[in-house]
């Protein structure tokens, strides 16, 4: 539930903040208008986009990921990192000593079991259908 919250709390974000933009943008674009028609400078536009101003999908790729970069470095600020935990780090893990002698114990289990099973079934017969 937990994650549903978080989702919905960032989907907000964005809309916010693109309605934000949006707003600013349109301002922006009214002001400019104002200003020109106040002027009495004539400004020419010659030529389109120059070289080198093409379109380059930049902003699709980049800003997304500034986003979600951003979120993620803010979660690790608040859960920091994982292997902090108990038990994790050099010198543990299943290479250590530690860790093969608890995979030996639970083999060991393991195989004990496996041949508990087989004695059982041997000694009832086989499986009824």
């Amino acid at each position: 539930m937990r994650r549903g919250w978080a989702i919905a709390a960032t989907i907000l974000i964005v809309l916010v903040t693109a309605v934000i933009a949006i707003g600013a943008y349109n301002a922006g674009v009214d002001e400019g208008i104002r200003r020109a028609a106040d002027s009495e400078r004539v400004v020419q536009v010659v030529g389109g986009y120059g070289r080198g101003y093409g379109f380059f999908p930049f902003g699709f790729f980049l800003f997304p990921l500034f986003i979600f970069g951003t979120i993620f470095l803010v979660s690790r600020a608040f859960r920091g990192p994982r292997w902090w935990g108990r038990d994790h780090g050099p010198g543990y893990g299943p290479w250590s000593e530690e860790g093969r002698a608890r995979f030996e114990d639970r083999a060991s289990d393991w195989h004990r079991r496996q041949h508990e099973q087989v004695g059982d079934q041997e000694s009832t017969g086989p499986p009824s259908a």
